[in-house]
Order: structure tokens, then sequence, then C-alpha cells
């Protein structure tokens, strides 16, 4: 995993860049659904709400003190590299390297020591244990961070790709043996005190337990390939022949101004969820109906989101991966290259993301059966309702991120507040006056998601004077996709008649990925090399070329 070889050209693409983050958040979400999938067999959907409330407010603190360091390290480590500058490079990977020491202690600390307030604010007081033992995660996550940034700063993103598989990998048969060994001793505990939810809520700190020894073995990786490379590191540095080294007071205010207001973004779009979270448990217990209350949300994050997430972890991904080739180019006032990045980009998430979108509506019954064995109609219908989500979340994730790499980080911030005060305006008149109750939450999310991606592209448009083609972007996805689900719907109606529920679901989505290829290849909407750049997509045109399936 040499950094000399990553250095070739095809890793200078930021599309090819993109789809490998991309492919490895693909690969994650599959792994965590092998983990989500048993998870309600062994603590139950309680159980899921309190591991989802834990993870929630996890989440707000990983986002405080994580989600801006790689995005920060790549950006200045990328800018000092592009001029030939490794020994600043090297001094920005070692202040920053402190600077995340400091920060994960004070946040993990706070986490720890405060998990029983925090867990109480959220109205899921059970959640705390799950809470604490996730607090450790955060000091190991910070640091990972900048090994991360740097490798992405060097124009690699395999080294990222590979410590989150390696996380994921262990994360699962840790969280579920954890899970079921913990669901057990919490009976005990639970007969002891006459309250027979100890067993979900050990279950659920079984279950995170699987982060905080998951993120312990992707900073091993990512510790250990940094010494492999290290003799690289210094060969460059050794002949830079650069005299003026930035102060480390210098590279820490940089630092500061850049992460500050990626992470109050990330911040205001992340705090949604939690938001969600305690807006439904409080009006839940408002109206009375605190039965259901545990038992909606752990249906919503343990199923719904698990689903949803996957397909939108590609948006993230390719988010991520342009960043520092939209500031390098920003910076250059290189603005064609640029607009021509963004038009890419754009296009080539859509190209994943309204199949995916199409596909969840279209069979959401048969896969919660098959991944939950469960016919309750309310995971079905979340996921009908918040299908268009995979397409809104897809653009406001990705859109932000060509924000921030275009300079304009406070932009996404102040989308992000706009957004938020919509969607909790809607989602608490909808919670008080109708009956959608946990309908609601999935409602106003694509509410929040459609005024941020508003809100981005029309200041993208007015930086950049650009202008997004239409047809190939969206016209013919959305088309090829529709034509896809009826395809999907007709064979998966006829298969379930006389193949297992499992079978059909996986016969209908491949023909389903058949179809949809063939037609944007015959209406164009993707190119013979558009498709070349996923991986496999040389073999993939070759195989329909000889079946005359393709032009």
């Amino acid at each position: 995993m040499s950094i000399e070889k990553n250095e070739k050209s095809k890793f200078n693409n930021f599309l090819v860049q993109g789809s490998i983050l991309a492919i490895a958040g693909i690969l994650v979400r599959v792994l965590g659904l092998a983990k989500r999938i048993p998870m309600p067999y062994i603590i139950g959907d309680v159980g899921n709400a309190y591991y989802s409330a834990a993870y929630e407010v996890y989440n707000v603190a990983f986002t405080v003190s994580v989600y801006g360091i790689p995005l920060a390290v790549s950006k200045l480590v990328s800018a000092k590299v592009s001029k030939g500058e490794y020994r600043n490079a090297d001094k920005i990977f070692k202040c920053t390297l402190r600077f995340a020491v400091v920060l994960g202690l004070l946040v993990s600390g706070f986490v720890f020591v405060f998990a029983d307030g925090l867990s109480k604010m959220n109205h899921e007081p059970m959640s705390y244990l799950a809470l604490r033992v996730l607090a450790p995660a955060l000091l190991l996550f910070c640091i990972s961070a900048v090994f991360r940034g740097y490798f992405q700063g060097m124009g690699s993103m395999v080294q990222t790709a590979c410590s989150q598989l390696i996380e994921t990998i262990v994360l699962v048969p840790v969280g579920l043996g954890c899970a079921y060994y913990f669901t057990k001793y919490g009976r005990k505990v639970g007969a002891l005190l006459q309250n027979e939810n100890y067993a979900n809520a050990y279950g659920a700190a079984g279950a995170t337990l699987g982060y905080t020894v998951g993120a312990a073995f992707a900073l091993t990786f990512m510790i250990l390939v940094y010494k492999a490379n290290k003799r690289t590191f210094q060969k460059r540095i050794f002949r830079d022949p650069t005299h003026v080294i930035d102060s480390s007071w210098d590279i820490y205010k940089a630092l500061l101004v850049t992460i500050v207001p990626i992470t109050v973004g990330s911040f205001v779009n992340n705090i949604s969820n939690y938001l969600d979270m305690c807006l439904h448990n409080w009006m839940m217990d408002v109206k009375g109906l605190e039965a259901i209350k545990s038992v909606n949300w752990g249906i919503y994050s343990g199923k719904y989101l698990v689903l949803i997430n996957v397909p939108i972890a590609i948006a993230a991904s390719m988010g991520m991966s342009t960043v520092p080739t939209i500031s390098g180019l920003m910076k250059r006032k290189e603005y064609p290259e640029l607009n021509q990045k963004i038009e890419s980009v754009i296009r080539l998430v859509m190209i994943i993301a309204f199949p995916c979108a199409v596909g969840l509506a279209v069979v959401a019954p048969n896969v919660v059966w098959m991944l939950f064995s469960t016919k309750t109609e309310t995971a079905p219908n979340l996921l009908r309702i918040g299908s268009i989500g995979v397409v809104l979340f897809s653009l406001s994730t990705l859109t932000n991120g060509i924000l921030q790499g275009m300079g304009r980080l406070i932009k996404p911030i102040t989308h992000g507040l706009i957004a938020i005060v919509i969607h909790a305006s809607i989602l608490l008149s909808l919670l008080y006056f109708t009956d959608l109750n946990i309908y609601a939450v999935a409602l106003s999310n694509n509410i929040f998601a459609l005024a941020i991606f508003a809100m981005n592209i029309v200041s993208i448009k007015k930086i950049l004077n650009y202008r997004q083609e239409v047809k190939k972007t969206f016209v013919l996805p959305l088309a090829c996709s529709l034509a896809m689900g009826v395809v999907v719907f007709v064979i998966d109606s006829l298969l379930s008649k006389v193949l297992h529920n499992r079978f059909t679901v996986v016969l209908s989505v491949l023909i389903g990925a058949i179809v949809y290829l063939i037609t944007m290849l015959l209406t164009k909407g993707i190119t013979r090399y558009e498709l070349e750049k996923f991986p496999g997509g040389s073999k993939l045109y070759r195989i329909f070329k000889r079946l005359h399936l393709c032009a």
C-alpha cells in the first residue's frame, strides 16, 4: 500500500477517489446491516431505541470532535503538497495529532462523566449504559481522523477506505457477541431490580462496545500504514527546498479556521436526527403514547435508517473526496474545469441515488421481511415515504461538500440552520396536529434535505455562474429508474408466488439493476467512458456489448 503507487495518475482523478470511498462506504453499510439485522432479535425494538438514543448523543459528540479533522487536514495538507512543501505538510500532521489527542480526551471524558444526564435529556434514561461504553471510541476516532486526513491530503483514499472496512469487520462480531452476553447479564440484573428493561439496556451497551473495539483496530491499522510509508515521507521532506516553515501557532490557527466552520456546518445537519428523537419522544409523552414511543423509534432507527443510509453513504463519500480537488481548482481559478467536476460528481451520484430510491420504494415490504422477519407495516411505509429522501439527502450532502471545497464554509451552516427551523416547525406541527407519529419524522426530514439542497445549489450558481445539466443528470436516471421499478414490481409479484421471499428479493434486485444499466446505456444516460469509471465497469460493458444489449 505504498504512497508512491498511489501517486499514479489514476488516483488523481477525483471520481476514482470518490468511487473508492463510495465502495468502502457501501461495504461498510452492508457489513453494518449484518450487525443491525440480528439486533432486534437480540435486544428487541426497545433495545434498539436505547441503542439509537445513545448513538445520537454520541453522533453529536463525534461531529463536534472528529468530523472536521480529516477534511481540514486533507485540505491543508493538499494545499502544501501541491506546492511541494512537504516539511510544512508534515508539521501540519504532527500539530493536528497533538490537537486531536487533547480534544478527544476532553470530549470523550465529558460524555463518559455526564452520560446519565445526557440520556435523560432525550427522554431515554436507560440509554446511559450504552453511551458510557461509546465514550472511549471518540478519542480513538479523533486520532484516526488525523491519519485519514493526512493520506487524503496526499491524494489517496485507499487507507481511509481500508481502515473503515477493518473497523466494521471488527465491529460486527464484537457488537453482536457482546449484545448477546450483555443481554443475558441484563436479565439477571433486571430480575433483581424488578425492571425487565435492564436486559434491553445492557444489550444496547454490549452492541455499542463494537464501536470502541473497532475504532482501536482501525487506529492500529492507520499507525502501521503510516510507519510503512514513513521512509517515503522522510525522503520527500529531505528533498523539500522550502526554507520558510510555518509556525505551530499559524498551523493551529489555520486548523481552527478550517475545522470550526466544517464542524458547525456538520453539527447543524447531524443535530437534526438528535432533534427528531427528542421532539418525537417528548410529543409522544405529551400525547400519552409512551407505550409505543420506544418501539416506534426502535423501528425508525433500527430498520428504516439502517436501510436508507446505505445509498446516502455514497454521496457522503463523494462529497468528502471532492473537497481537496475543488479547493485546488478554486484557488487556481480554473472555473470551467471546476464547473465540469461539479457537474460530473452530481451526475454520478444521481445515477446511483435514483435507482436506489425507486428500488427501496417498490420492494419495501419484502426487504423488511427478508432482513428483519417482520410484517409490520411501519417499516415498509417509512421506506416508501423516505425513499425520495435518498435523492434529496444525497444532493444536500454532496452540495455541502462542494461549498466547503469552494471555501464557502459559512454557507452550509446558514443553510442548515434555516432548514432546521423549517424542519422542526413542520415536525412539531405534524406530531401535534396529526396522528402520523413516526411517519411525521420521515416526512419532515425529506423537507429538511430539500431545503438545504435548494439553498446550496442557488449559492453554487451565484458564485460560479454554474448551470447544472438536467436531462442526463435528473431526467434520464429518473425515467430509467421508473422503468426498472415497473420491471422489479412485476417480477417480484410473479416470483413471490413460487419462490421464497428472500430469493424473490435478490432476483428482483439483480434483474432490476441489469435493466437499469441497459436502459441507461441505450438512452445514453450513461456513456461507456462513465461506466468504465466504476470498478468492473469495463467488463460489464464488454458483456453487454457481446449480448448486443448496448451500442
